[in-house]
C-alpha cells in the first residue's frame, strides 16, 4: 500500500539499465492499479487513514495477515489479480521477475503449478527491516533481497535457507550516489514530513517554533489536509511549506535531521542520505521494524509520544555543538549503501 514499493521498483529498473544499457528491457508494472484502479484506490485511501487516524487497528490487520494460511486462503480473492499477473509474463516474457510486494510469491507460486512452462527465476526485495510480516518469505521464491544483516538473520531463524539470502541493501535511486550530505553549522536545519492527525502537526511544528537556531521545512507530501491546516496556522515560523514534491533526495542530503514515520523508503533514503531520523509516528506492524533499525543502529530515536517529546529530542540532538547529532552522525556512516540499487540490479542481470 506504501509508496516505497513502487519507489523500490522504479529505483531496481533505473539501475539495471544503468548497468546494461541497451541489453536489457524492464517492466515495472502494479497489476493491483491494470485489475481494478477504483478499488486499489479506496484500499489505498483506507489505508493512509488506518495508519494515521487509527494504528492500532491497523496492526490488528497486520498481524493477521502475518498468520500462516490467511493470504494462502485468499486464492479465490485474488482470481482476477492472478490472471493480471499471468498475462503479464505471457504477454513480456521475462527472463527474471523482481517484486517488491509480498503477496505476489503467493500469485507466482500459482501460476507455477498450472503452467510449468512460466517458470522463470523470481526473486522478493523485502522492503522493510528487522520485524516483518512472514508474508514476505513464507512463499517459497528463489530467494529473498534483503537490506540489511538484521533483517536477514529474522529469515535464517525462521526457517529460510541462509543460500536463498541476499543482502544487498535497500534500492534507493541512483541520485544518492552523487549526493553529500550537509556538515555541521547553524542553524540547524530540520526537514519534517508530518504522519498522524493535522492537529499533532500543528502542535509540533508551534512547539519547535520556539528554538532559535533551528530552521523547519515541512513536507506534506498528497496530504492536502494536513499542509491546508499547517498553513492557516502560518506555520512554519522560520522556513517553508511544501506539498508533494519529487525533490526528497536533495532535501534529505540538505538538511541536518529528518522528522517523520518510519518508512521502510523513507528510512532507507534517510541513511543514503545519512541525515539523523526522529520517529514522530508509529504505524504498529511493519514500522516498528524500522524504527528497531534506527535504534539499534544508533542512528536516531524514537519520540511519538507526544510533541513534547520531539521538542525535547531536537533540543537535545542539537545541544554542545551537536554532539548526539554528530554520534548519529557518524553510525550513519558505517550504515549507508547508496549504490544497493546497482548491486541488486547486477545480482538480477545474473539470474536471469
Amino acid at each position: 500500500m506504501g509508496e516505497g514499493h513502487n519507489t523500490a521498483a522504479r529505483n531496481i529498473r533505473d539501475a539495471i539499465l544503468a548497468e546494461a544499457p541497451g541489453q536489457a528491457e524492464v517492466l515495472v508494472a502494479d497489476p493491483y492499479t491494470r485489475t481494478n484502479p477504483l478499488v486499489n484506490r479506496l484500499m489505498q485511501s483506507g489505508y493512509t487513514m488506518a495508519i494515521n487516524r487509527y494504528p492500532r487497528a491497523w496492526k490488528v490487520v497486520f498481524e493477521v495477515l502475518s498468520k500462516k494460511g490467511v493470504v494462502e486462503g485468499m486464492g479465490p480473492m485474488l482470481a482476477e489479480l492472478t490472471n493480471a499477473v499471468r498475462g503479464m509474463i505471457r504477454e513480456f516474457r521475462p527472463d527474471v521477475i523482481a517484486s517488491t510486494y509480498p503477496v505476489f510469491s503467493f500469485l507466482n507460486a500459482k501460476i507455477r503449478k498450472s503452467d510449468p512452462s512460466m517458470k522463470v527465476p523470481f526473486f522478493t526485495m523485502i522492503t522493510d527491516s528487522t520485524q516483518i510480516n512472514s508474508a514476505w518469505y513464507r512463499c517459497p521464491c528463489d530467494g529473498s533481497i534483503v537490506a540489511d544483516d538484521q533483517t536477514a538473520e529474522v529469515l535464517r531463524r525462521d526457517g529460510v535457507p541462509p543460500e536463498k539470502i541476499h543482502v544487498l541493501g535497500f534500492p534507493v535511486g541512483l541520485l544518492f550516489e552523487t549526493l553529500h550530505s550537509i556538515p555541521a553549522s547553524q542553524p540547524w536545519k530540520v526537514l519534517f514530513f508530518p504522519g498522524g492527525t493535522s492537529a499533532r502537526a500543528v502542535a509540533t511544528l508551534e512547539l519547535l517554533a520556539r528554538l532559535d537556531n533551528v530552521i523547519v521545512d515541512v513536507v506534506t507530501g498528497r496530504r492536502k489536509a494536513t499542509y491546508d491546516a499547517i498553513a492557516a496556522a502560518r506555520l512554519p515560523r522560520a522556513g517553508t511549506l511544501t506539498g508533494w514534491t519529487d525533490q526528497m533526495p536533495h532535501l534529505m542530503a540538505s538538511h541536518h535531521l529528518f522528522i517523520g514515520k518510519a518508512g521502510g523508503a523513507t528510512v532507507q533514503e534517510a541513511i543514503a542520505s545519512r541525515i539523523p531520523f526522529l520517529v514522530s509516528h508509529i504505524v504498529p506492524g511493519q514500522e516498528e521494524g524500522n524504527i528497531a533499525l534506527i535504534e539499534q543502529t544508533g542512528i536516531g530515536s524514537l519520540a511519538a509520544n507526544s510533541p513534547e517529546q520531539i521538542l525535547n529530542q531536537v533540543t537535545g540532538a542539537f545541544a554542545n555543538d551537536g554532539v548526539v547529532w554528530h554520534a548519529w552522525k557518524k553510525n550513519l556512516a558505517a550504515l549507508q549503501k547508496p549504490s544497493a540499487s546497482r548491486a541488486i540490479a547486477k545480482f538480477l542481470l545474473t539470474q536471469a
